[in-house]
């Protein structure tokens, strides 16, 4: 296999490689504990740096068969400039010789005419001026002579001539095949800057999503120690015997949403989203894991129950001052439309149906028809990367 085949087959495999590492980040599993999550963060973290070490191999390799291109291409580069050095230096040649055979001939037809004129040469001149038979023979062997010296000097330019000019059209002929070469080359080089390019694409993105999973890993190691620390907090007060009272309880009568946590991701308020980009949140997010379960905060009547579009899986429950409570991306529910619910009763479970990004309990609360502050309804909350 030639240099040239070796290298396009090389190219070819590369590119193959190459949409083998697309720039799209695994889709996490919807971990039911924070150290799940935490541990998928880190698995997510070793597979990219496994990939971009992979393709830093891969890239290596294109940049080696490039170099190996370059250097190929140089060395085509100047032998075409010797052959058109050498093709100019014979046509250079040819010419001195065209100029010197048509000199020879004009000095030739130049001397036959002075000889004729002075009747030396003269075939007439040669018959009957001779003395004798023997003085006819020498006199013609003396023109035969003469004639045929002129002829070889101007047979050898003739020949000298037409040996450099075929020269020259094989030197034209050799570089004609090698700038074709040069030209196939010049593309797999052109070929290979790009797939050198995509490949360092394909590491930067690799790169941005594997400090993206860094963020991530930092940002669940600082939610599991707030949340420590928040259940600390929680063991240290005492207990007046009231499951709904103290800490899960407000002065307006609205208990949390969940046990569990007592962590807000995103507030109330203008936001960056995800999906919408600059948005209003109508609601406050509270950071959960999976599964855990989700609470009634007053008692009321559930008005809807089930998938509710961007909220995924939603409850909504319509309580006696006015106030409407929704709690969106569960992954399950647990109640019915019309039923009536008591304050703390499980009415389903957190999960991350919907528009989300991840497990959480997405907490709404309307009066009158225009949605409140549901922070001012969650007592003791721990703000957390806001």
């Amino acid at each position: 296999m030639t240099f040239r085949k070796k290298v396009f087959s090389f190219l070819c495999a590369a590119c193959v490689m190459l949409s083998l590492w697309p720039v799209v980040r695994p889709v996490r599993s919807c971990a039911s504990t924070l150290s799940d999550q935490l541990d998928e963060a880190r698995q997510e973290q070793a597979e990219l740096e496994s990939k971009i070490e992979a393709i830093r191999a891969d890239k290596d390799k294109v940049v080696e068969q490039k170099a190996l291109l370059d250097q190929r291409n140089e060395q085509l580069r100047k032998e075409i400039s010797l052959i058109e050095q050498q093709s100019g230096e014979t046509q250079a040649r040819i010419t001195e010789l065209t100029a010197q055979e048509e000199e020879q001939y004009a000095l030739f037809c130049s001397q036959v005419r002075e000889e004729e004129e002075r009747g030396t040469v003269s075939y007439w001149s040669v018959i009957f001026k001779s003395t004798g038979f023997a003085d006819l023979l020498a006199r013609m062997d003396f023109v035969n002579e003469i004639m045929d010296h002129d002829r070889q000097v101007i047979q050898q330019l003739q020949d000298t001539r037409q040996q450099l000019t075929e020269d020259k059209a094989a030197l034209e002929q050799q570089k004609t095949e090698l700038v074709s070469t040069r030209q196939e080359l010049q593309s797999q080089i052109t070929a290979a800057s790009a797939l050198i390019s995509e490949y360092e694409q394909s590491e930067a993105g690799h790169q941005e999503m594997l400090d993206q999973a860094a963020e991530d890993e930092a940002r669940i190691q600082e939610l599991i120690r707030k949340q420590q620390q928040q259940q600390q907090q929680q063991q240290q007060k005492p207990n007046n015997g009231n499951s709904n009272s103290g800490s899960n309880s407000s002065a307006n009568g609205y208990i949390w949403p969940t046990n569990a946590t007592r962590l807000v991701s995103s507030p109330y308020g203008w936001r960056n989203c995800p999906y919408h980009g600059r948005e209003f949140h109508n609601g406050s997010d509270i950071a959960a894991s999976w599964g855990t379960a989700v609470l009634a905060a007053n008692s009321g009547t559930v008005i809807q129950a089930g998938w509710n579009g961007g909220y995924g899986i939603s409850v909504m429950i319509a309580h006696s001052d006015g106030i409407t409570t929704l709690y969106g991306h569960m992954s399950d529910w647990n109640v019915s439309e019309g039923q009536t619910v008591s304050q703390g009763e499980v009415i389903g479970w957190c999960g991350s149906t919907g528009n989300s990004t991840g497990p959480h309990i997405h907490y709404t609360m309307y009066k009158n028809g225009e949605t409140i502050n549901s922070l001012d309804y969650l007592p003791g909350y721990v703000a957390y990367d806001w």
